[in-house]
């Protein structure tokens, strides 16, 4: 189990954390301003989510919705660990979607506190991970210029399979349970 943190970083989470929360922050005013490149995909994600939480939606079909898009996003977010400096504006982007999807879910109300919720509480901590992984492969690749590639990717990949996914598998279940019964308290 050890070996799994092996390649986390603390420090690197922390980096992570600060540039996730840099594009949470100015997520309100991408929102305002209508930047509209930058508003498709948060945008498109939220209205999925309240048209499916209106309806009586399958279970297991929302549940792999909100996992295969977190899977996906953290799987392209921890790739980006490959190319030099990705990490951070992937973890800026990534903290930038989830405050408009925030934002516009919740009209501005309570924004901040809507980050301290059972899903946000387990989801986070897989976000920051993903990029301590990236990060730490990005210096990884500036020290060491490409050398031992497939045991690094190997290593990282491991860590992500065994600590972010299983953090992500939870924190679906506990959505789509929330989102069930939010609809019927509704009925």
């Amino acid at each position: 189990m050890s070996d799994l943190f092996l390649p986390v970083r603390l420090q690197l989470v922390f980096t992570g954390m600060v540039f996730f929360f840099v594009g949470y922050a100015a997520a309100p005013w991408i929102y305002h301003k209508k930047v509209k490149w930058l508003l498709v995909f948060p945008l498109w994600i939220a209205e999925k989510l309240e048209s499916w939480s209106k309806k009586k939606i399958n279970a297991f079909g929302l549940f792999l919705f909100i996992f295969g898009v977190n899977n996906i996003s953290l799987t392209l977010d921890l790739l980006s660990g490959f190319i030099l400096f990705l990490p951070i504006l992937f973890a800026v982007w990534t903290g930038l979607n989830i405050g408009v999807v925030t934002f516009h879910s919740l009209k501005g109300e309570f924004y901040f506190a809507a980050l301290v919720n059972p899903v946000a509480l387990i989801e986070l901590p897989a976000v920051f991970i993903t990029f301590a992984l990236a990060l730490s492969y990005n210096l990884q690749l500036l020290e060491w210029g490409g050398k031992e590639f497939f045991w690094q990717t190997a290593t990282y990949l491991h860590s992500y399979l065994g600590i972010v996914l299983p953090l992500l598998f939870v924190a679906a279940v506990i959505e789509t349970a929330l989102i069930h019964w939010a609809q019927k308290i509704q009925d």
